[in-house]
């Protein structure tokens, strides 16, 4: 959970150390100095093992019992972090598209199509395809999770049900990572409790498993991906490989970039041991439904199964236009990896625990302590490191909710790690009071350090969600159609299978007749709008209205529609305040390199309930020139591919930012037209389209 980079440099690799900011992070800080003295006093570990009841490591029963506490702690856990740094709902800008899709995938939905005007429903982290089909850019898994919840109106419980079954997840891991180690079953259990411990005082982990993003859920899949593995090879029986491989099967299609670690592991046990052609069947066959679910979820998207929305919607639309330089990657790379030491178990010396691994152990054994199974965890954690260095680096590969996220996937392996390396490789006399002390450093990180990032995400934006039914019911905006400003509030209300008469139908507002168009064609129902002044969100009642004269902003079909045969360049809005750019935004076509670029946008026709019906449009496109060097043609179409039924051409070369209106252009419509098309195309450099005003002649 990587917070902004502060500007200065010691501050960027020391961060935040004070007093605890707030009641979470005092209580961590108490709990801190109990088990500090605890640690320090003689006795102190096993009086507080006895007093919590969990003695008798070896005992079934007791391990029962203490996965159900802990797992049952880790969840209330994660629910306090919803209710207190998350404000009772997603924070995260991406959080908002998973629940759309999630929505979608309840009513067995992939793609969906968008009422007309498609553009009123529209956001960003949607994909577009001609006519009106969107999907999300983001692979299906999480919100194959989410869908469900949806069905119970609880889709924020997803979350600390992931932090329960991260529980007994990491204690089998650990299980088997001592296993794998040489160690007897007291030292196993220990050490898997110790992870448990760990990972339940790992504040990025709460984060992980509250906020609606697929990390904690990749994180669990990461860690049964090598438990099943390992305890498959371990027992040598091929088939539990088929476990390993549903986990990894579920990993890709829920974060693709983390399935190459995990491929890495299920690969180095099934082939470096017995049966490895039947051990490899397995893992294969467990591997299925996840591909199948990725690759139908591409194909649905953009009608390739092996291309990633997400990889081409971030080479093709762009909120800021350029690519950043190789020293800002590399910033940014060593913030994520810097931020990520913090999160191991918020203090960052801990992370370096498991390096005790390297030295013998410290019962008289004269092998070293690091084994196959810990060599493969080590080596999965640095696969990952490379991971996110090769998403950095090439950031068109990968939606940025995967990159930043990637490291957090591999904490359980890491909290793992560094209970082994407290139960193995400390001395025996030592490890007890190392393991509360352990403990102890970690909520006290928490508490004066880690928790400053956590504030400081809890205060960001509006300090609350996007959009909170409650705020609706309670102005009365139960039916409908409600307005949103931003689109992560539209994405959070939105249900591409609502209708106004029987519940809310969001809509993305756009600030001109687009929305106009919409209220018309659902029929003039009850309208409301979601607003939020200093911090505070209201909902008040608010009608479109407008005169002869349509305009449709050309910034308001972003993200663009993939035309098939279209070479599309990269597509942003504009900011332009104070210019003569029609709302101080327009959309910007960037070419890349010498070739032409294009992009097509939607112009609905005008109609609806009080707007009868025209045959003859006058078009007036308006065109923004910054002073560049590119040349724009523009032509209007009836149809895709279709012959152009106007066409306007300019240059960009301007001293200073101007808008130009275009020619007039009188245009007959078929019988039932609904929409017409206009084709961008930029060469020699970068164009801007303000907007296009219709006309009924």
């Amino acid at each position: 959970m990587a917070p902004p980079l502060p500007p200065a440099l010691p501050n960027f690799w020391l961060g935040t150390w004070s007093r605890p900011p707030d009641r979470p992070s005092q209580v961590a800080l108490a709990v801190a100095g109990v088990l500090l003295v605890v640690a320090l006093v003689p006795g102190g570990p096993r009086w507080l093992v006895d007093t919590l009841d969990v003695a008798g490591v070896a005992e079934r029963r007791r391990s029962r019992r203490f996965l159900f506490v802990s797992s049952f702690v880790a969840a209330f856990l994660s629910l306090g972090y919803v209710a207190f740094y998350l404000r009772g709902g997603p924070r995260a800008p991406e959080s908002a598209t998973f629940w759309l899709q999630g929505r979608a995938l309840l009513h067995g939905q992939l793609a969906w199509t968008a009422p007309d005007p498609s553009a009123s429903f529209r956001a960003k982290n949607l994909f577009v395809t001609a006519p009106d089909r969107l999907a999300a850019i983001f692979p299906p898994g999480f919100a194959m999770l989410l869908a469900p919840a949806f069905l119970l109106g609880a889709p924020m419980l997803i979350g600390p049900l992931l932090a329960a079954a991260l529980v007994p997840i990491t204690w089998l891991l650990g299980r088997e990572l001592a296993i794998a180690a040489g160690q007897d079953e007291a030292h196993v259990e220990s050490a898997a409790r110790v992870a448990v411990g760990l990972s339940l005082a790992s504040a990025a982990l709460r984060y992980h498993t509250a906020e609606s993003l697929p990390h904690g859920a990749a994180a669990f899949a990461l860690a049964a991906t090598l438990a099943c593995a390992l305890r498959a090879r371990r027992l040598e029986a091929p088939r539990l490989f088929a476990g390993a491989g549903l986990a990894l099967g579920f990993l890709l299609s829920t974060q693709p970039p983390s399935a190459v670690a995990g491929t890495v592991g299920v690969l180095a046990l099934a082939l470096g041991g017995p049966e490895r052609g039947r051990s490899f069947a397995w893992a294969c066959a467990g591997a299925l439904p996840g591909v199948a679910l990725l690759l139908a979820a591409n194909h649905a998207a953009v009608g390739h199964a092996f291309v990633p929305p997400g990889a081409l919607y971030a080479r093709l639309v762009s909120a800021e236009p350029g690519t950043p330089g190789a020293k800002a990657l590399a910033l940014a790379t060593a913030r994520l990896v810097r931020s990520h030491l913090t999160d191991v178990d918020n203090f960052e010396p801990l992370a370096l625990l498991p390096l005790l691994l390297l030295r013998k152990t410290a019962r008289g054994a004269n092998r070293p302590a690091l084994g196959p199974g810990i060599g493969l965890a080590v080596a999965i954690v640095a696969v990952q490191l490379a991971v996110l260095a090769a998403a950095g680096r090439h950031d068109d590969a990968a939606p940025a909710a995967s990159v930043e996220g990637l490291l957090a996937h591999v904490l359980p392996i890491e909290h793992a790690l560094i209970a082994l390396a407290l139960v193995i490789a400390v001395p025996p006399r030592w490890s007890a009071p190392a393991i509360a002390a352990t403990l102890a450093f970690a909520l006290a990180g928490f508490g004066v350090h880690a928790s400053h990032d956590h504030a400081r995400r809890a205060a960001a934006g509006w300090g609350r969600p996007h959009y909170e039914p409650d705020i609706a019911r309670e102005a009365g905006a139960t039916h409908g159609i409600l307005f949103f400003d931003d689109d992560e509030g539209f994405e959070l209300a939105h249900d591409p299978a609502a209708l106004p008469s029987h519940g809310i139908e969001a809509i993305r507002m756009r600030g001109d007749d687009h929305d106009r168009l919409a209220y018309d064609l659902l029929g003039h129902p009850p309208t409301h709008r979601y607003v939020v002044s200093h911090g505070a969100p209201a909902v008040s009642s608010w009608t479109p209205s407008g005169g002869d004269t349509w305009r449709f902003e050309a910034e308001a079909d972003i993200p663009p529609v993939i035309a098939p045969d279209r070479s599309l360049g990269q597509v942003a809005a504009i900011d332009a305040p104070g210019t003569c750019a029609s709302d101080n935004h327009a959309l910007g076509l960037t070419p890349a390199g010498a070739a032409d670029a294009s992009a097509t946008i939607e112009l609905p026709i005008p109609r609806g309930s009080s707007v009868p019906t025209k045959r003859s449009w006058m078009v007036t496109p308006r065109a923004f020139q910054r002073g560049g060097a590119g040349a724009a043609e523009l032509a209007l179409v009836a149809a895709l591919g279709g012959a152009p039924l106007a066409q306007w051409s300019w240059s960009d070369a301007a001293k200073t930012p101007i808008c130009s209106e275009l020619s007039p252009k009188t245009v007959e419509l078929a019988s039932g037209q609904t929409r017409l098309w206009l084709v961008l195309t930029a060469r020699g450099g970068p164009v801007a389209l303000d907007r296009t005003t219709l006309r009924a002649r």
